[in-house]
């Protein structure tokens, strides 16, 4: 059953993060998600601004399946990543009218 991961990345150095901005600059999002979706794990969101830091939000069967998509395309060899599993998801787009409890038991 795969479950909600919020996962903080950063880039290993400069020439890292420019790598990752190479390979991507010209992708659409349509192809960044279509890149990012295997059988285990597929990106869902995609945070990134200036800072060291960025976030996605993946649906996963478990960290390790994260990890192994990263490793698949590439990207774990360019950063750094901490899955952290959610147990409680909330979304706009997603309205349950359920507690933050009864979510957590959901999801």
């Amino acid at each position: 059953m795969k479950k909600h991961f919020m996962c903080t990345h950063t880039f290993l150095d400069a020439k890292a993060k420019q790598a990752f901005e190479d390979a991507s600059k010209n992708m659409t999002d349509r192809e960044i998600f279509e890149m990012m979706k295997g059988e285990r794990a597929e990106m869902l969101g995609h945070w990134r601004g200036e800072d060291d830091f960025f976030f996605c939000h993946w649906f996963a069967e478990d960290d390790d399946a994260i990890i192994e998509h990263l490793d698949k395309v590439g990207f774990n060899a360019l950063m750094i990543t901490m899955p952290n599993e959610m147990p409680i998801y909330m979304s706009n787009h997603k309205i349950t009218d359920k507690t933050a409890e009864e979510m957590e038991k959901v999801n």
